[in-house]
């Protein structure tokens, strides 16, 4: 009952006329009944993200198919299953095979990490045809992949996120200094690392060091005695908080990392992840995180709150939340759930073309997807204008610095980048 009425506040009353001079009536022809796979770390490392993000793609799930029973659009778009996929490859493939093969899914929203996304594409949405888009990998490899147009994500790439880092750190330690860099050495990691690097001496800054680690080895004192080795201005360090976790006691018992110079990344925008790692190790490092510059954001978010508490939500959730969305009705709009069709789907309801439609009014957005008129769906999280590689064209960044356990935003110093 609170997905419901949550769904009534935050949506236009769903018996609206006709847009744009059309009406889809409940004998709207050629109605499918899409199902939505979930993939995302429920457990294990990044669980304090993956099961809000799931409740929130999950949400956006039955507010569609709600605004089309409620506006007379035939058809339905359910979720197939969530599964947890601990954030790692192999488990990724698992939970997704699982859910287009006993589950019926015909699109995926997740997995979460770059790594989870570039398995499971592979090993189930390539040779399956399954469209899957993830709400936060952010890997450049994503972008290349030979995907016969079935990978999509929402999320800006960190070749939009290495600019927005070489930015605040030039403004921190100037242009030329000398930084040395550490990162998990996983497909997040180490092209985060690479492309930062690249980014960095083209700005006319310098590389000391650069060490990617094994996250899964027992220690990391010999990795951290490399990550401080020599004199660097700062530190760019990549990883996630269960490794960080480790990473972090062994750079502190060198004795010469300083955290107040070092940089990191989204993965610790959320004081969940922090807690994680320990205050003591976080306070004073700043980061770069994608941040939401969709409609009605804060709207949303309170809205979710019906859902999960504020203190449980993650920057990112309006993302699934989005890719959710986007999927169901790509599916109204192609009037099939093959994923040639949903891939043109994708597209059509993305924009540019046609009229702004936010998430505020999807009864408006399932009758323009049931009458076959392209529009641009202005989500919680952002604009999502696909190209030909399935990448959103823009990127919006935050830069956070660790206060007492809290990651806080200087909104003066947020960047945009097209892609």
């Amino acid at each position: 009952m609170k997905k419901r009425g949550l769904l009534v506040a935050i949506t236009s009353t769903l018996a609206a006329g006709a847009l744009l001079g059309t009406s889809v009536g409940a004998s709207a022809a050629g109605g499918v009944d899409m199902k939505v796979g979930i993939v995302l770390p429920l457990t294990g490392q990044l669980a304090t993200y993956g099961p809000p993000m799931a409740k929130a793609a999950a949400l956006g799930v039955q507010q569609v198919n709600d605004a089309m029973q409620a506006a007379g659009v035939a058809g339905s778009c359910t979720v197939a299953g969530t599964e947890d996929d601990q954030a790692t490859p192999a488990t990724s493939v698992e939970a997704a095979k699982k859910l287009v093969d006993s589950n019926g899914a015909n699109a995926l929203v997740g997995p979460m990490t770059s790594g989870t996304t570039l398995a499971a594409a592979a090993a189930v949405g390539i040779p399956n045809s399954i469209i899957i888009m993830s709400p936060a990998a952010s890997s450049p490899a994503l972008s290349t992949l030979g995907d016969g147009d079935t990978l999509f994500r929402n999320y800006p790439s960190d070749a939009l996120q290495a600019k927005a880092v070489v930015l605040a750190m030039s403004k921190a330690f100037g242009k030329k200094a000398l930084v040395n860099v550490g990162a998990r050495n996983d497909a997040f990691g180490s092209a985060l690392s690479g492309v930062f690097q690249t980014a960095w001496k083209a700005n006319g800054g310098k590389i000391g060091t650069s060490v990617l680690y094994d996250p899964n080895s027992a220690t990391f004192d010999s990795d951290a005695a490399k990550i401080v080795s020599g004199k660097p201005a700062a530190w760019f360090i990549v990883d996630f908080e269960e490794t960080f976790a480790k990473v972090a006691p062994a750079l502190v018992r060198t004795k010469k990392w300083d955290q107040k110079r070092t940089f990191m990344t989204e993965s610790f925008n959320n004081a969940n992840s922090i807690k994680i790692v320990g205050a003591k190790y976080m306070n004073g490092i700043r980061g770069t995180a994608a941040a939401a510059s969709g409609t009605a954001t804060t709207a949303w978010k309170a809205a979710f709150e019906a859902t999960v508490p504020s203190t449980s939500q993650t920057f990112v959730d309006p993302a699934a939340y989005d890719a959710a969305v986007l999927e169901c009705l790509a599916s109204i709009y192609a009037k099939s759930t093959k994923a040639a069709d949903l891939a043109k789907g994708l597209r059509a309801v993305g924009g540019p073309a046609g009229a702004k439609i936010s998430w505020q009014h999807l009864d408006q957005a399932v009758k323009a997807a049931a009458a076959g008129t392209k529009f641009s769906y202005q989500g919680a999280w952002s604009e999502t204008d696909f190209d030909a590689n399935g990448d959103v064209g823009s990127g919006t960044f935050d830069v956070y610095k660790v206060i007492n356990g809290q990651p806080v935003s200087d909104p003066k110093a947020q960047v945009h980048y097209k892609g």
